[in-house]
């Protein structure tokens, strides 16, 4: 006889049995709910299961889209860099030769200060040179440093139109350099002006580029290849997939194994609820909605882990970059993706438990011992 139909007990007019009345889905809604807040704890159980598969599952896939989108996208302003670093050294290098040679071995001092702000000025800092250069500019033209020898930089031929243009590049693809001496006493066409503009723009190209360059080398610390190809970049290893499908295998057997628990625990009450009319499918209904729940809960808690972890891994790699060269769509769509097999995973995992209490027989489920 289906649910829901009409059945005599074979008296002509007598014994009908009317038809049953089916609860509508807000009752099964309601009940499921505080069955929860009843077995709180219990039910903790089995979201922190889902969290954890959910939160393992967002953060491997996400991190995967976020490193190969740094390989990628980074690629075009790398070699912005380091053009304009090349462009910069080709007139940064005889003015090095030039400040170098000036300052003649007899100055030790100045010839080892020169050095140190010569290294310091490679990470990408002006600081040291600025010193030095404006310590020694006292000196001049006239003042022998050594004998037989004066001080004149006049073979520093770098232009200030050419620095102008340089310190232009460096601007368009989101430099800052250190051009600003043009309020110094002398003038542009001073040695000294000259030297720091062209030592601005050369430590900000500099810094550029060991920026990528240490970007470059996290990836590779990764076991990733920085010049490969984007698909290539995003495949997970065998080893990822394996995790990730034990990771869910896992959270699967621990909602069917809680859910189960909840079936043998709650005996009598559905025992009680089918002698009172409930039918299998409304039973059916009270055990996925609690599942549908737990799973949409441990989901949202789990995908909102897996990007904070995600996002800290990020910046400890790659810093900024992870920002720059986030990929917000391809994320936005992993999110999604996971919502929904969390989701998924949670209804299918407590079908067997449910259909198992609905099949249950009255009788049998009032005849358990509390």
């Amino acid at each position: 006889m289906s649910e829901g139909s009409t059945s005599t007990l074979g008296v002509p007019g007598k014994g009908r049995i009317g038809k049953q009345i089916q609860l509508p889905l807000s009752k099964a809604v309601e009940i499921s709910l505080k069955s929860l807040r009843i077995r709180f704890w219990r039910s903790m159980l089995t979201v922190s299961s889902v969290i954890l598969a959910i939160a393992f599952l967002t953060f491997v896939w996400t991190s995967g889209r976020v490193q190969s989108s740094v390989a990628v996208n980074m690629r075009p302003d790398s070699q912005k860099a380091s053009d304009l670093l090349a462009d910069v050294d080709e007139h940064w290098r005889p003015m090095d030769s030039e400040l170098s040679g000036r300052f003649t071995a007899k100055w030790v001092k100045w010839v080892t200060r020169y050095r140190k702000a010569r290294q310091t000025l490679d990470t990408g800092d002006t600081g040291a040179l600025k010193d030095l250069v404006y310590e020694s500019g006292h000196f001049d033209k006239s003042v022998a440093l050594a004998e037989d020898k004066v001080v004149s930089f006049d073979g520093l031929s770098v232009e200030p139109k050419v620095v102008d243009d340089l310190a232009t590049r460096a601007r368009e693809i989101g430099l800052n350099p250190d051009v600003g001496f043009d309020d110094d006493p002398e003038d542009r066409e001073s040695w000294k002006v000259k030297a720091l503009r062209l030592a601005g723009v050369k430590a900000a190209a500099q810094a550029e580029v060991n920026r990528f360059n240490s970007l470059n080398l996290a990836l590779q610390k990764m076991g990733l290849d920085p010049a490969a190809s984007e698909e290539k970049l995003r495949e997970m290893s065998w080893d990822t997939i394996w995790l990730i499908s034990i990771s869910l295998l896992v959270c699967g057997v621990g909602i069917i194994n809680a859910m189960l628990m909840s079936v043998t625990e709650r005996f009598r009450e559905i025992g009680t609820m089918k002698c009172l009319g409930a039918l299998d499918s409304f039973i059916v209904k009270l055990f996925l909605l609690e599942s549908t729940f737990q799973g949409i809960a441990g989901t949202v808690f789990g995908v909102f882990i897996g990007l904070v972890v995600m996002v800290a891994t990020g910046l400890m790699r790659f810093g900024r970059a992870s920002f720059t060269y986030f990929p917000g769509a391809q994320v936005a769509m992993i999110v999604v993706y996971a919502l929904l097999i969390g989701a998924a995973l949670s209804i299918a995992a407590a079908v067997f438990p449910a259909l198992r209490a609905a099949h249950m027989a009255p009788v049998e489920a009032m005849r358990v011992e509390e």
